[in-house]
């Protein structure tokens, strides 16, 4: 399998169509994967869309750090905080009316770049375990569609390298068919609510390995005595300091 096809979906929520072209996912209950190679996927992807209040959610984390911050269990509630340079955070992220709960990973489990935890952390902002943030997803007419997504997408990631993350929103339906907005429909006095509801994917991805093959197809070699140390993948919120589940 080629490395830009090693990725699995952990979820596919109710209200966010995802499509995924890929050869040896298996599509089961909630679940698909690469076979036989899970060990490889080293990063975490949630991100969901806030429909009504045009708000599009995304976090990263490394598979292997504190807690797991898988959000697979349905429709939750997102608390947002004032935006900073068009970045909204989600200061509280409830399941129905207690925080998110993300589990924390077993020792043998956790990398070298993080401490291991004894039990599971509730969300508790941006800036912290799990943290996620995302912007109002519009152009500069108002108008929303699957292009507006992936700039949006690449400006929360803000990462380079991170082909492996933006294929699956390439291939996602973010922003088709009546998510699509276009600038004649906008409502001028249009503004978000303080909350929202969103119903997120999670995804898992070979990012590692994609950078390394694409640098090995490209024929670029690295420094000789440097090693890659871009491990802990870079999010909104900071939540590459720690992934989880909820509850």
């Amino acid at each position: 399998m080629s490395a830009e096809k090693r990725y699995r979906i952990a979820s596919a929520p109710r209200r966010l169509a995802v499509t995924l072209v890929a050869v040896g996912l298996v599509a089961g209950a909630g679940v698909a994967s690469a076979a036989g190679d899970e060990a490889a996927e080293d990063t975490l992807l949630n991100f969901g869309y806030d429909e009504d209040n045009h708000i599009f959610l995304v976090n990263t984390s490394a598979t292997d750090s504190t807690y797991d911050c898988t959000l697979q269990n349905g429709l939750l509630t997102a608390e947002y905080g004032a935006a900073v340079i068009g970045r909204i955070p989600v200061d509280m992220l409830l399941d129905e009316d207690k925080a998110v709960l993300f589990e924390n990973r077993p020792m043998e489990d956790v990398g070298s770049d993080f401490e291991s935890a004894d039990e599971p952390v509730a969300y508790g902002g941006a800036d912290q375990a799990c943290g996620i943030s995302g912007g109002v997803v519009a152009g500069p007419n108002g108008q929303i569609n699957h292009g507006q997504f992936m700039k949006l997408f690449h400006q929360l990631i803000d990462k380079q390298g991170m082909g492996c993350l933006n294929r699956i929103i390439a291939q996602s339906d973010l922003g088709k068919g009546d998510q699509q907005l276009r600038a004649s429909d906008v409502d001028p006095t249009f503004a978000p609510e303080p909350s929202g509801s969103v119903d997120f994917t999670t995804v898992v991805a070979d990012c590692k390995r994609k950078k390394k093959a694409t640098a090995d197809d490209d024929h670029v070699s690295a420094q000789p005595g440097k090693k890659d140390k871009s491990g802990r993948p870079d999010s909104p919120g900071n939540s590459g300091n720690a992934p989880g589940r909820n509850k």
